[in-house]
């Protein structure tokens, strides 16, 4: 009995140059090969299947609408259809993917893509695999620290990215495979260049980060300490680091909130935790010495903490 076979792995992964060496096996025994795949495959020419290695072989390229039953059928009348060969099987509708699932009544086919897209979620076409198909094979890949890659990252100018249309077709130089840790460290990395160091072009130049203000006077009304009116863009940085916040950062930092005490720390070979703790203890202190991160942003020391977090966080 024929059957349905989802080949899956990561980019990079040999996928094609497994799908193109599996027509050659077969042509090699006399049998005749459909190949097939999706259109929005635009990375070479479109009728064409073509590996990382080198490998290549003309294809059939469907459109999304386009029935996979009647272009068998198409091709069938031509010459006898032995098997049938899908690339970036992912792509396929899950209607496709019945219609792939009927053929089987006729020939084997197997079918090579991506489990996942760049959030780590199925793609339409994949699900459907995983649901139908009678064998599921996945072809492994190495990930830059050694171990298995299993998740498919989006770079974007160097950075991860989660966000965005679920295809957007690209090679090495977009995507990358990734086991699930240097998956984190990545998200990660991303998550700090975008929401706090951004902050040092902002920072570098600003010689007034907020007015000082407090509570008029009155009788019978304790007066409140005087207290800072950040400037916007602190605010939004206040706001911004609350997602990284140290609790307890005085438990790590033992450190007198001396603004000199404080500035004369060197951060030039500190960690990233030890860095986010020293901001995170200044916000504290916030509290307690109104103007503290006023007088740090100002003079440049919360300038120079950011340097060294991007630094670390660039060699992650």
């Amino acid at each position: 009995m024929n059957r349905l076979y989802f080949k899956f792995g990561v980019m990079g992964s040999s996928k094609t140059a497994s799908a193109l060496m599996c027509r050659f096996n077969y042509m090699q025994k006399g049998s005749n090969v459909l190949l097939l795949k999706p259109a929005i495959d635009t990375r070479v020419k479109v009728n064409e299947v073509t590996s990382r290695i080198g490998l290549s072989a003309p294809c059939y390229a469907f459109c999304e609408d386009k029935n996979l039953i009647e272009i068998f059928e198409y091709e069938n009348q031509k010459q006898k259809i032995d098997v049938i060969i899908v690339d970036e099987a992912q792509f396929c509708t899950a209607q496709q993917v019945d219609q792939l699932r009927q053929l089987t009544e006729e020939v084997p086919v197997l079918c090579y893509g991506l489990k996942t897209n760049f959030k780590t979620q199925l793609f339409e076409g994949s699900k459907r695999l995983l649901e139908l198909a009678d064998s599921i094979q996945e072809i492994k890949a190495v990930c830059q620290c050694g171990k298995k890659s299993i998740l498919n990252g989006r770079f974007v100018d160097g950075l991860l990215v989660t966000e965005g249309e679920e295809v957007v077709i690209g090679g090495d130089e977009t995507y990358k495979a990734l086991c699930y840790s240097c998956f984190k460290k990545e998200k990660q990395k991303a998550k700090i260049q975008d929401k706090l160091v951004k902050y040092l072009k902002i920072f570098k130049d600003m010689d007034d980060a907020g007015t000082w203000s407090g509570d008029s006077t009155a009788d019978n009304i304790v007066l409140q300490e005087p207290y800072v009116i950040y400037d916007e863009d602190v605010s939004a940085f206040i706001e911004d680091f609350k997602e990284f916040q140290v609790p307890h950062p005085e438990q790590t930092v033992v450190v007198n909130d001396c603004v000199k005490d404080l500035k004369k720390i060197a951060v030039k070979d500190k960690s990233f935790d030890y860095v986010m703790t020293l901001i995170s203890y200044v916000l504290q202190m916030e509290t307690i010495r109104p103007g503290l991160l006023k007088t740090l942003i100002e003079d440049g020391t919360i300038t120079k903490w950011l340097k060294q977090i991007k630094k670390v966080t660039s060699n992650i």
